[in-house]
């Protein structure tokens, strides 16, 4: 089985990382490592941390989580990178999946998994997000052209081969693991999405946060990031699903606001949100299972709007692509 190192990044030596980590040590095996990046100045670490097998680094300065990452990434001997989010607790099966894959296929080049269906934050917002994030990818299982650092391990020669994560373009948390995905991908690696390899999220998501972070994290820089690959490979997010839903959002809002001048169009928004809930059945059929009927009510709406501001952002962002190219 090939060696492992562990990476995990965090800013804070508080809850849920000490759940986290602790979870990520008892799935190592001699003469695995963990490797922990204190993003910024570090607080004196707590004694059980100083008294378990992770070896502890710090980048200095707030750098972000792409640069936190390559450090320990330079730093470590393992034939393998396992990255893992401080928020994601791994399920005592993960590590064992993920030395598989890469034991049985000496051409993987990466391999990411899932968060799990039981977010461990409650709240109607948290869990829709957090099983949002999971649907996505259990949706998508097989070969992939991107990557996630949230669970998700790479070869470390491919790794270093292409610099590892961006670290000057994405100095926060962003999509820096999607874009090296890509990179990956561009470069002939062989990429595996398994759902089978999970980890619970704790992640607490606020409606505000979401939008915000959805936004500036991630429609944004995606967007941006696409718009200079012209290929424009279907990657997770982005299939034709997400598409035609982005578009039946469009036309019930459209249609709504038309009502106050054309109201013999009512049945127009009823009949495009109905396509919108029968194209998305099986996540919506996810957040009743897992949430009853209260969940699954809220995830329609909170769902509708995920897909317009995503789409929202996306035409803003090749707008003003199309404009600096006008003037240059």
């Amino acid at each position: 089985m090939p060696l492992l190192t562990l990476v995990m990044p965090t800013i804070s030596w508080e809850e849920p990382f000490g759940t986290c980590i602790r979870a990520a040590l008892a799935g190592l095996e001699p003469p695995d490592e963990a490797l922990v990046v204190f993003d910024g100045p570090p607080p004196p670490p707590p004694d059980w941390l100083l008294e378990s097998p992770a070896q502890l680094l710090s980048t200095g300065r707030r750098s972000g989580p792409a640069a936190a990452r390559n450090l320990a990434a330079r730093q470590g001997r393992g034939e393998i990178l396992l990255f893992v989010d401080a928020d994601v607790e791994l399920h005592a099966d993960a590590m064992e999946r993920i030395r598989a894959r890469f034991a049985n296929d000496p051409e993987l080049a990466a391999v990411f998994g899932s968060y799990d269906d039981r977010p461990a934050a409650p709240g109607v917002v948290s869990r829709f997000r957090n099983l949002l994030h999971h649907h996505t990818h259990s949706s998508h299982p097989g070969p992939a052209t991107t990557f996630w650092a949230g669970c998700g391990a790479v070869r470390r020669e491919a790794f270093l081969a292409l610099r590892g994560f961006d670290e000057q373009g994405y100095e926060r948390p962003c999509i820096e693991d999607i874009e090296f995905g890509l990179r990956l991908s561009d470069a002939g690696g062989r990429i595996l999405l398994d759902p089978a390899i999970q980890g619970t999220h704790h992640k607490r998501w606020t409606l505000r946060s979401m939008v915000v972070t959805d936004i500036g994290q991630r429609a944004i820089p995606w967007s941006r990031l696409l718009l200079r690959r012209p290929q424009g490979r279907s990657v997770l997010n982005l299939d034709d699903t997400a598409r035609f839903s982005s578009l039946l959002i469009l036309l019930v809002l459209l249609s709504t606001v038309s009502l106050a001048w054309k109201p013999n169009l009512w049945p127009l928004p009823l009949l495009s949100l109905a396509a919108f809930v029968v194209l998305n059945r099986s996540f919506h059929a996810l957040c009743f299972r897992r949430g009853g009927a209260l969940l699954a009510l809220a995830a329609i709406p909170l769902h509708g709007l995920y897909f317009l501001y995503s789409m929202v952002c996306f035409a803003l962002v090749t707008l003003q692509h199309l404009l600096s190219g006008v003037a240059r």
